[in-house]
């Protein structure tokens, strides 16, 4: 007697059961073997699938039952060809990328093999490892991205040392109970940053936006950083009081 199998929400459970369906009746013990070809080859014409897949999906039912006609993830197929310690490697890709972006997967993955990386050569194709780095957002592409953006931009329009130029603002802030019995009261963020490294120097939220405020900055920044030569700054009120 041949089971039913209910129909499940699970893409892999329906897969099961549509490939369950087409071999139902070659499972029939009685059939002679002449009948059960025959019956294989018009079912092959019925679903329009080859006669080797449904001898395929026949052994796998034999052998692991009714889950052996699941068909394999795809995400569970490729961890199952990637090293059990694969995520502790992509770390270690990223870092050395990182470090020098110019480095090439083909060189990355021999730092790891020589470099006791925890892999073994040849374990770690160069098409696996370029293919994880573009998801994590290091692939050769965003990284050229990445340093055309730096020389267009942030580095096309610096001064060549740190603290010769200075450049400062005032941006608003959030609303915190803050001012009298307890009223919500805006702050603001005070900043200073060198133009050179783009390193930001100082910064601070304060509940007003007086000259004091900038005034503060400044001293905070040279008790940190030392003397700077010149600070770009806007027309606020609070930069040209005098």
């Amino acid at each position: 007697m041949i089971s039913t199998v209910p129909l499940s929400k699970n893409w892999q459970e329906e897969q099961a059961l549509a490939r369950y369906q087409m071999i139902a009746p070659l499972l029939d013990e009685t059939l002679d073997a002449a009948k059960r070809i025959k019956m294989r080859e018009e079912t092959a014409v019925r679903y329009g699938i080859s006669k080797r897949s449904l001898y395929r999906y026949e052994a796998a039912y034999k052998a692991a039952g009714f889950s052996g006609l699941k068909p394999i993830d795809r995400e569970q197929q490729r961890s199952r060809k990637l090293p059990d310690n694969f995520d502790r490697l992509l770390e270690q890709a990223v870092q050395l990328k990182r470090e020098v972006p110019k480095r090439s997967v083909k060189q990355i993955i021999l730092i790891l093999e020589i470099e006791g990386g925890g892999v073994k050569p040849g374990v770690l194709k160069r098409s696996t490892l370029e293919k994880h780095l573009y998801k994590a957002g290091f692939g050769v592409r965003q990284m050229q991205m990445v340093n055309d953006a730096r020389k267009s931009s942030s580095k096309r329009f610096c001064r060549p040392h740190r603290m010769e130029l200075l450049q400062a603002d005032i941006k608003y802030g959030v609303k915190l109970p803050i001012g009298k019995n307890g009223a919500m009261k805006m702050t603001y963020l005070s900043s200073a940053i060198d133009d050179h490294s783009r390193y930001v120097v100082h910064s601070r939220f304060y509940d007003n936006q007086e000259a004091a405020v900038v005034e503060d900055t400044f001293r905070k920044v040279i008790l940190k950083a030392g003397r700077f030569d010149a600070c770009y700054l806007d027309h606020g009120s609070q930069y040209i009081a005098r």
